[in-house]
């Protein structure tokens, strides 16, 4: 089979398992104001049987990483930890940042074998849909990675499970907490045995049309990493203790906005997809622009109508920090705090949110 025809037929089932979890949306100009009520909140558990999260103990969950910084080698576990945890730097008021992100979590074993190899099993932190499953190591710095669907009042997010040893679970497979789906390795770019853990994304996808327009080396469809936006699982798992529902909606009104993007008015497939961002009235008149509000990670948190005039994506503000813009946004923004502007990694950011069938030919 030639790999295109095989791409292909690859997109085909993974647009049919979204389509089983993402139902038909609005087709008025700005987004419905409510989501299902038929659907629940869910509660979310470890993914492991690494319960250390919740012990006060950190340092016992966290895989830590390697790194070393003004000399000193050392082996923070917070480098595991969601968020800008990597690369160290100094800041303007002599403070330590960071400027690499890390868009999960990772959780070190609780067993071993004789050989150092890790021993534990991974579970779905959530009921859901297992909507992909990329078993060869070699096509993803995820190495064997799983990606699983949730159905939330607020729409669809995802979970994905990487650097497994093994994976115990088909795409279609629908699964709880309960369901034992792989096994923790250490597969993919810059591992070993040492170091072995299971990464835990929760994420929003940016766009569902991603395959139309995606770069030819994606060979993971809607589910390349480049297309989920990964917000704090561990956040999540703490929230959800004892068991408790979380709303999506009430933890994304938790999190810190970082910059304001006006983009030209158009219809946005996350925004008819999770309704909850949009804040304009139900009935209003078509909005000029929108002003798009995002964390420092790039988690959108509010899409606002606005009346003013918009040509192109540029930023509006920005939070006032110590070093420049690129270090603290993903490279998305750049320059000083009093005068940021996009990058050419932020523009293709917001781009990807932005591509419609409406306003583009596939």
């Amino acid at each position: 089979m030639k790999p295109l025809f095989s791409y292909a037929i690859r997109c085909a089932a993974a647009l049919m398992l979204l389509c089983s979890l993402i139902p038909a949306q609005a087709t008025d100009a700005a987004p419905r104001a409510t989501a299902p009520t038929q659907v629940r909140d869910l509660s979310y558990s470890l993914p492991t049987g690494n319960k250390e999260l919740f012990s006060g103990n950190p340092e016992n969950f966290f895989m830590y990483v390697d790194r070393k910084f003004e000399g000193v080698e050392s082996r923070p576990w917070k480098g595991g930890d969601y968020g800008f945890t990597r690369n160290a730097f100094r800041a303007s008021d002599n403070s330590i940042m960071y400027s690499r992100m890390h868009e999960g979590i990772d959780v070190m074993p609780m067993h071993r074998d004789e050989r150092g190899e890790p021993l534990d099993l991974i579970h779905p932190i959530a009921p859901g849909l297992v909507v992909y499953v990329s078993a060869n190591p070699g096509r993803s710095n995820y190495g064997r990675y799983i990606v699983i669907g949730h159905r939330v009042p607020e729409g669809v997010i995802f979970s994905l499970y990487a650097h497994l040893r093994s994976i115990n679970c088909v795409a279609g497979e629908r699964v709880t907490p309960k369901s034992i789906i792989a096994e923790m390795g250490y597969s993919g770019a810059g591992l070993n045995r040492r170091r072995a853990h299971l990464h835990l994304e929760v994420a929003l996808m940016a766009n569902k049309n991603y395959p139309k327009y995606s770069p030819k080396s994606n060979v993971h469809s809607f589910f390349n990493g480049m297309n989920l936006i990964g917000f704090d699982p561990k956040r999540l798992l703490m929230e959800s203790r004892g068991n408790k529902p979380v709303s999506i909606s009430k933890y994304f009104q938790g999190l810190e906005p970082m910059y304001r993007i006006l983009v030209p008015y158009q219809k946005v497939d996350m925004l008819e997809r999770h309704p909850f961002l949009y804040k304009g009235k139900p009935n209003e008149p078509t909005p000029v622009s929108l002003e798009f509000v995002f964390t420092a990670e790039g988690v959108p948190l509010e899409a606002h109508p606005s009346s003013e005039p918009c040509s192109r994506p540029r930023v509006l503000s920005t939070k006032s920090v110590c070093t420049l813009q690129q270090n603290v946004t993903m490279n998305r923004l750049k320059n000083s705090s009093e005068n940021p502007a996009l990058t050419v990694n932020g523009k293709r950011f917001i781009n990807n949110i932005l591509w419609h069938p409406s306003k583009n030919k596939p």
